[in-house]
């Protein structure tokens, strides 16, 4: 039994699709993607249904994720009035995410699917977490998509004390890990980055940390981290920026 992490997927189905193939991912394995399915790439919806289709694969939720969900239930309702996704008079934050963030592409997938089918994702994302703390390997985890922000250097903090903005949305160095009990595995800032010497590839942090989004989207490379002996894996992109 395998224990796989990654992140930042972004709508690249056909990089995930071919990650399952080179880790040989089965029913006995467990894969957990830290944050960021939707927007950007160009089969977001897709790739959600498939991941949602697995008992083994687990989302905690990242900011792009976040965003989705923060206007599903709009989105639904502009399933039959389309009105409500007018350009010229959504919000700010709205506007943000679909014509700024990479967020039109799911919105436009979204609206194709049947009504059913939109409250299962939404269920499904209702339901996802914003970190996990988890136990496997002999080894502590925390899963989070971004960060813990200024609690970077409190080894005392609670997670669950932290506000899911900050888990979310918080940009962090190389070596903001706190702890000395876990480890701590975060998406959320490519790689590339950090430096040119760590493009399309994971970084170990020299404190207990993996950063794990390899800019797929960004035309670099998807990586995914074993648990079992932090053995790597990348495929490479097909985006071309």
């Amino acid at each position: 039994m395998s224990y796989y992490v990654m992140s930042d997927l972004h709508g690249c189905k056909f990089e995930f699709d071919r990650m399952l193939e080179l880790i040989q991912f089965n029913d006995y394995d467990e894969l957990y993607i830290i944050g960021d399915v939707c927007d950007r790439g160009n089969k977001p919806i897709d790739l959600l249904l498939k991941i949602m289709k697995y008992q083994n694969i687990h989302l905690i939720l990242g900011n792009h994720d976040q965003w989705f969900c923060r206007y599903i239930d709009r989105l639904i309702k502009a399933k039959s009035d389309i009105s409500l996704l007018n350009r010229a008079t959504i919000q700010n934050d709205l506007y943000a995410w679909i014509y700024q963030n990479g967020g039109l592409i799911t919105v436009d997938q979204f609206l194709e699917l049947d009504l059913p089918t939109c409250y299962d994702i939404k269920e499904y994302l209702e339901k996802c977490p914003t970190y996990l703390e988890y136990f496997c390997c002999g080894k502590n985890f925390l899963f989070v998509h971004a960060g813990l922000g200024e609690y970077s250097n409190d080894p005392n903090i609670r997670i669950s004390q932290i506000d899911s903005d900050t888990l979310l949305w918080s940009h962090i160095n190389i070596n903001d890990c706190p702890f000395d009990d876990k480890i701590m595995v975060v998406g959320h800032i490519p790689t590339f980055a950090y430096g040119k010497q760590y493009e399309g590839k994971i970084i170990r942090g020299t404190k207990p940390i993996y950063h794990i989004d390899c800019g797929c989207i960004y035309g670099k490379t998807l990586g995914c981290l074993r648990l079992n002996d932090f053995k790597e894996f990348y495929i490479p992109s097909t985006y071309h920026l």
